[in-house]
């Protein structure tokens, strides 16, 4: 059995730090928007990805916990890279112009689908 089967791994871990902050930076969208029952719901689940991410790091081994810094990087670098092709998107293909609070959350979700895609290929790799 691998070291990730079966016990809290960085891998997943990084995925979930990931969504805590697609939830974050997808917050000013919906505040800008005025859209308060999203708010809620946002503030709510970030404070149950934010306790379940805890216990899953408690939980955790001392080796994979060394992983977590390079996973975290990798999850930045996705953000910057899904923020960047998405700011592309909106500026040359998309017919309406889009906010930057648009474009960060949209950014976010294609970087943190990125690096969930690369984590699980470099996991069977």
């Amino acid at each position: 059995m691998r070291d990730t089967e079966g016990s809290p791994s960085a891998a997943r871990l990084s995925v979930m730090v990931g969504l805590l902050l697609l939830v974050l930076l997808s917050w000013p969208r919906y505040q800008l928007g005025g859209y308060d029952t999203h708010i809620a719901m946002l503030a709510l689940i970030a404070g149950g990805l934010a306790v379940v991410s805890i216990a899953y790091w408690r939980r955790m081994t001392a080796a994979q916990r060394r992983l977590m810094p390079g996973l975290l990087k990798r999850l930045g670098v996705a953000f910057g890279i899904g923020c960047l092709l998405l700011a592309g998107w909106h500026h040359v293909l998309a017919s309406t112009a889009a906010g930057w609070a648009t474009v960060v959350s949209h950014g976010a979700t294609a970087g943190l689908l990125l690096h969930a895609l690369m984590t699980g290929w470099h996991a069977r790799r």
